[in-house]
């Protein structure tokens, strides 16, 4: 099966058939095997999550407080 790829224009390249469910299997294959890598994964984006939450909300109050300063209340 010869396929065209948006950026090559009168070029193809063959690919074959079953190529990527097989690849797909191994990266689950891969991630079913591993338990602690979900864990990490999830331990990781969670401590991103909530440290831009709180860097969020100190910058806001940082903001109110020299806003409110600067007007004398």
């Amino acid at each position: 099966m010869i396929t065209r790829q948006p950026g090559l224009i009168g070029r193809s390249r063959p690919v074959e058939a079953g190529g990527d469910p097989a690849q797909v299997d191994v990266a689950v294959d891969f991630i079913a095997s591993n338990p602690a890598l979900i864990l990490l994964v999830a331990f990781l984006l969670t401590f991103v999550f909530f440290a831009y939450l709180f860097v969020r909300r100190t910058l806001t109050g940082l903001r109110d407080g020299f806003d409110e300063g600067y007007r004398g209340k």
